[in-house]
Parts: C-alpha cells; sequence; structure tokens
C-alpha cells in the first residue's frame, strides 16, 4: 500500500510556483497526488485580496470553488453575476471561459477542484 501524508499549507509554501495546487499532472509521477483528469487547490486569502481569474473559453473544464472559512465575493462578468460564499460548505461551479473577479470580504480558506469534462 502507497500513503502520503502532509499539511497543505506547507506543501504551498515548499512549492510557491503551484499557487497552492496540490494534484494534477505537474504533480511528479510518482505521486498519489498526480492525476492528468482532476486538480485541486488549497487556497488561503487575506482579507481585501483581489483577483481577476478566466479560463480560455475552448477550456473543456468544469471547477467548483468551496469555501471553508471566511467570506468570500465571485464576480461572473461576462454575465453579471456575483456570488458570495459566506458559510462553510457554500459552493460555486462554473465552465471553462467563464471570466471571473474574486475578492476576499474576509481572511478566506477555500478548496478548488477542476476537471475535465468528457464532452
Amino acid at each position: 500500500m502507497k500513503l502520503e501524508t502532509g499539511n497543505l499549507d506547507i506543501l504551498s509554501a515548499e512549492n510557491e510556483e503551484r499557487r497552492g495546487w496540490f494534484v494534477g499532472s505537474f504533480i511528479p509521477k510518482d505521486s498519489l497526488l498526480n492525476s492528468d483528469s482532476c486538480e485541486v487547490k488549497w487556497s488561503k486569502f487575506l482579507k481585501g485580496l483581489k483577483r481577476t481569474s478566466s479560463q480560455d473559453a475552448s477550456d473543456n473544464t468544469h471547477t467548483v470553488a468551496v469555501l471553508i472559512k471566511g467570506k468570500w465575493k465571485c464576480f461572473f462578468t461576462e454575465e453579471k453575476k456575483k456570488v458570495i460564499l459566506s458559510e462553510p460548505g457554500d459552493f460555486v461551479a462554473y465552465d471553462g471561459g467563464a471570466h471571473h473577479e474574486n475578492e476576499a470580504l474576509e481572511d478566506s480558506h477555500l478548496m478548488v477542484i477542476r476537471w475535465r469534462n468528457k464532452e
């Protein structure tokens, strides 16, 4: 049996170039965290942090962001739709090409999962 353990805060600090992504094809092949079909990110943001994110419209992926702690705003610019995640377990799911702006309304922790659509 193969087993891996760790702490995501430490792993993120030791691998800053991954920007919190800890499961995916960019992880060494000999790791249980290597995957060609799914990516998972551990994110911590201080209150007031703002980011603009976008994926190519041809990106054939789905993404779900789950709030662990804090309060998080996600504004989908083309749809002019604002989503506030305020309770642990609140989530927002969207497909590739969803241009959005994020803001930490409080110090926030999120788990982001992205996978390829089989269409």
